[in-house]
């Protein structure tokens, strides 16, 4: 590896940290310090922005999972296909099992501000799992179905998170398979009518 290619590594994995950390206004000049850059305008010199900045640790993160997704979702049987246990493990286990200690925060941090599509959508298994776990939601209205699986990709996130922080903390249950219990019952609950 590049002496560039490390240093944008370590850029990287700085703004991840620092991100996760203090905040989506972390400055710049933090960031590079924390990747032993001496020069305060790194980060803008291997990205143009800010954003570009956040994009990129989101690519790096998401292909490995993304490829991780795909071959679960290609280890599902047809029954499996309608299973939402099976189909929420696919969204929550590469998350949870990336080599990572802040990724999942770094999540929370900048989910407001990510591009709507990250990825191609025929590169991403997420389309096709989100529209499977719809299914599961016990409403007709398509829009309820839609709402609900969204709050629960929210929850997710935000259980991975904390998930993150007991790991850290070295209070982390081992079986993520908690996650994947409270996630499916908040997916699968009941739709109250409202008068």
């Amino acid at each position: 590896m590049d002496r560039g290619t490390r240093s944008k590594d370590a850029l990287l994995d700085a703004a991840e940290r620092l991100i996760a950390e203090h905040g989506f206004e972390v400055p710049l000049r933090d960031i590079a310090k924390a990747a032993g850059q001496r020069n305060n305008s790194a980060v803008n010199y291997h990205f143009r922005s800010r954003q570009e900045l956040v994009d990129a640790v989101v690519a790096r993160r998401l292909l490995p999972m993304e490829l991780e997704r795909e071959r679960m979702l290609d280890e599902l049987d047809a029954d499996d296909d309608a299973d939402a246990h099976a189909l929420m493990r696919v969204l929550v286990l590469p998350l949870l099992r990336l080599d990572s200690t802040h990724y999942a925060r770094f999540l929370q941090v900048v989910g407001p501000r990510l591009r709507t599509e990250p990825m191609d959508s025929a590169e991403t298994a997420w389309p096709r799992v989100l529209d499977a776990l719809s299914h599961a939601v016990p409403a007709t209205e398509r829009g309820a179905r839609h709402r609900r699986v969204a709050a629960v990709a929210t929850a997710m996130f935000a259980l991975a998170a904390a998930h993150e922080r007991a790991t850290q903390d070295g209070t982390a249950p081992d079986d993520p398979e908690e996650i994947v219990h409270m996630l499916v019952a908040m997916l699968t609950a009941t739709v109250p009518r409202l008068v």
